[in-house]
């Protein structure tokens, strides 16, 4: 079960790096210009931009491939961010972030249900 979490993780890592500047720009897009970065000073969307693509492809793939232990996982990858925001103040950002773990989660909800149909 070591390997699933290590790949599990770094899936989750990899695609949050990815989907980065989309989750960034989008957020940027819709909730006008922020104002200074916090680690990345060239763009203070991308910060934003990461935190909401690992909630959100944490959220998907640990409900998707978590196997057994899927709340365990769920806990691991998306708690941490979320009492982060919270800490942090951001409620703005802690509104969006849990909205994108309820569309992760709704999401592979719907794989599995059609994974499980066709297997019958």
């Amino acid at each position: 079960m070591k390997k699933n979490n290590i790949f599990l993780f770094i899936g989750v890592t990899v695609l949050a790096v990815l989907f980065t500047s989309v989750f960034g720009s989008l957020y940027k897009k819709f909730f006008g210009p922020v104002s200074g970065g916090f680690f990345w000073t060239s763009s203070s969307a991308n910060f934003e931009g990461f935190v909401f693509a690992f909630l959100f492809f944490g959220s998907l793939l640990s409900w998707t491939f978590g196997a057994e232990k899927k709340k365990k996982y769920f806990l691991c990858y998306t708690l941490p961010f979320l009492i982060f925001l919270l800490v942090l103040g951001a409620l703005e950002e802690l509104i969006i972030g849990i909205g994108l773990v309820l569309v992760g989660w709704l999401l592979a909800q719907g794989i599995l249900l059609i994974k499980s149909r066709l297997k019958k």
